[in-house]
């Protein structure tokens, strides 16, 4: 049995991938389907790229193994195979959503998912390394490509599966989270979603030992402060620091109170380096070292330091 796949962006030159048994495929005419897709550049690689306002594109098929585990994720409508899961890693380390429909499937889920490219997740995408897979048969197929994607999804995979993270993470609920901040929208919306994420997971790591109440009441720099340590961000957080990091929470106050973010030069740049650290937190739980490309690690010290970039 196989589904079709909408959306699903290759490594240039990989003619198919495999995560979890579930081998996708691309479809014959992957060039021009690829090209229908959302581009806010244009370049050239495998193909001519054009920048596009895009739309939805089915760009591969699926096949499915004989026997599909459950899901380890808690989806909200239940009964979801490894599939779904599968999926949501794929949209997140790709950068758009990625979905499957039956041949005899409705176009409902279609008209309702969104096709453009994500505004966030580079440092998730940039933390899978390049390794490459040599041509199979030079003849017909002239270049070797990125494996690097596929071996680092299935390592991610086989770590969510194990009952340890699970346990830990509460079954990985902050990836859903991350899905929804990492789409095209606001920079309001996506630091507000970002900041949930960090007191979900301030949640999860306290919530033994902490009432609702207690973890409710909590000053939000605290929990700020916690996250930094517990993924070593930050070795530890000194006074100065953590007036810094009051700064922060006074964007969220002012965001969550009166609607905008305050009015100083550089919220625009704070809002930024949070997502980012966002992303840091997240490639280190799915077992990633987390791509320094956008200068996180020295854009926070410079932060914390209270340091004006030239």
């Amino acid at each position: 049995m196989r589904k079709r796949i909408y959306n699903l962006e290759f490594p240039s030159w990989c003619p198919s991938m495999t995560i979890y048994g579930y081998r996708f495929i691309r479809v014959d005419d992957y060039g021009d389907r690829i090209a229908r897709l959302q581009y806010l550049v244009t370049s050239q690689s495998e193909f001519a790229i054009s920048a596009n306002t895009g739309e939805h594109a089915i760009t591969a098929y699926v096949e499915l193994p004989k026997h599909e585990d459950n899901a380890v994720l808690e989806w909200a409508n239940g009964g979801n195979t490894a599939l779904s899961d599968v999926l949501l890693l794929l949209s997140i380390f790709t950068g758009r959503d990625v979905f499957a429909v039956e041949d005899s499937n409705s176009s409902v889920g279609v008209i309702l998912a969104d096709p453009r490219q994500y505004q966030w997740g580079g440092v998730l995408i940039c933390s899978i390394p390049y390794k490459e897979q040599p041509p199979a048969d030079p003849e017909t197929w002239e270049f070797g490509y990125d494996i690097g994607r596929e071996e680092g999804l299935n390592q991610i995979y086989a770590l969510m599966r194990g009952e340890e993270w699970q346990r830990k993470y509460e079954r990985g609920y902050f990836l859903f989270l991350a899905k929804q901040a990492f789409h095209r929208q606001s920079l309001e919306s996506s630091f507000s979603q970002c900041w949930t994420i960090w007191e979900h997971l301030f949640a999860v790591h306290n919530r033994n030992w902490l009432s609702i109440k207690q973890i409710r009441q909590l000053d939000s720099s605290e929990k700020i402060a916690f996250i930094l340590t517990e993924y070593a961000l930050r070795n530890e957080i000194d006074d100065a620091s953590r007036k810094r990091i009051t700064s922060l929470a006074e964007i969220r106050n002012r965001l969550v109170h009166f609607g905008q973010f305050p009015e100083r030069g550089s919220v625009h740049d704070d809002a930024v380096l949070f997502i980012r650290l966002t992303e840091f937190v997240i490639a280190k739980i799915l077992g990633l070292s987390p791509s320094n490309v956008f200068n996180t690690m020295e854009k926070l010290e410079e932060f914390l330091n209270n340091i004006k970039s030239p």
